[in-house]
């Protein structure tokens, strides 16, 4: 409830703000409110917050009367409408007045995910995910514009963590485009908007086809580039952009050997036309990167046949 919250620290214009003792800061847009542990009281100190709620200035009281600093409570309230499949865990789907936004819950995988599927040491990722995501949309990068982070204490030094983003209604995987009658116009439109998201620096490290969308618009299909977890800002010259290729043609790849995407023979060429056009000297780089890490996988190929 808005009354609990204890502090807020809008975002002042032409600059970001702190997030907490870490020195870490968030975006231009967006505010801080520190959650308290109990019942609020005058003068209480922020260092009594059980955890710190980041949300857009713009839609503050939206997002509190919705019930976002509460998050548990919010994915099993009256205004959840459906649940969203996503990687380790559902999302909820919630509707508030006119608006409607997923809910997502942090959850950890592999081996650590079986015993401690929640919590996190450090807050680090969750806003760099955030800074990711507002430098996108400043770049022009379509996606799914976060509403809301909630960092919780769970004890031990540990943080659960939600995310809050807007529903992109009718989107479909770019896994799941094949077929359709615009398949190749929408390849190329998300050779673009790739394109695009690494001018603006953006290292996408699990970029798949899972993690690119398509809507629809009356001018044609439009491109949402989704899941910033692991995704960092990079500076120029410190990382190579077709690293997150190579990525994206291994789920292409591999979902070709299950069966589970079937293209037309120039999807993949619509792609490169939309990622390199009016570039020569990018493809030309990027072919070279391509032949040496062809190279470097059959070797790795050769040595784990030959160590059997």
């Amino acid at each position: 409830m808005p009354e609990r919250l204890l502090a807020s620290e809008p975002a002042a214009a032409g600059r970001s703000i702190p997030a907490g003792a870490s020195g870490a800061r968030v975006p231009l847009g967006y505010e801080i409110l520190a959650l308290p542990l109990g019942a609020p009281r005058e003068g209480a100190p922020v260092s009594s917050a059980r955890g710190t709620l980041i949300l857009k200035s713009a839609l503050r009281d939206s997002l509190l009367a919705a019930g976002i600093a509460e998050p548990e409570s919010m994915a099993a309230g009256p205004h959840v409408v459906g649940w969203l499949e996503g990687g380790r865990a559902r999302h909820a789907l919630i509707r508030w007045q006119e608006e409607e936004w997923v809910l997502k819950s942090y959850r950890r995988g592999g081996i650590v995910g079986r015993w401690n599927s929640q919590r996190y040491w450090g807050s680090e990722r969750f806003l760099k995910e955030l800074h990711v995501a507002a430098r996108a949309q400043e770049a022009g990068v379509p996606t799914a514009e976060v509403l809301a982070l909630v960092l919780e204490a769970a004890g031990l030094r540990s943080t659960r963590a939600w995310l809050l983003t807007r529903f992109l209604a009718g989107a479909k995987p770019l896994a799941d485009c094949g077929g359709l009658p615009d398949e190749l116009q929408i390849f190329r439109a998300a050779g673009e908007t790739v394109r695009r998201m690494h001018l603006a620096g953006i290292d996408h490290h699990d970029l798949h086809l899972g993690n690119i969308v398509i809507t629809r618009e009356p001018r044609g299909p439009r491109v949402h580039i989704m899941d910033w977890d692991l995704a960092r800002v990079r500076s120029e010259g410190s990382w190579s952009p077709f690293a997150n290729l190579v990525r994206l043609w291994r789920s292409l790849e591999k979902g070709g050997k299950l069966g589970e995407i079937r293209l037309r023979p120039w999807s993949v060429p619509a792609f490169a036309r939309g990622y390199f056009a009016g570039r020569p000297a990018a493809l030309r780089k990027a072919r070279a990167y391509f032949r040496r890490r062809a190279l470097l996988l059959r070797v790795r190929s050769w040595f784990w046949r030959s160590s059997r």
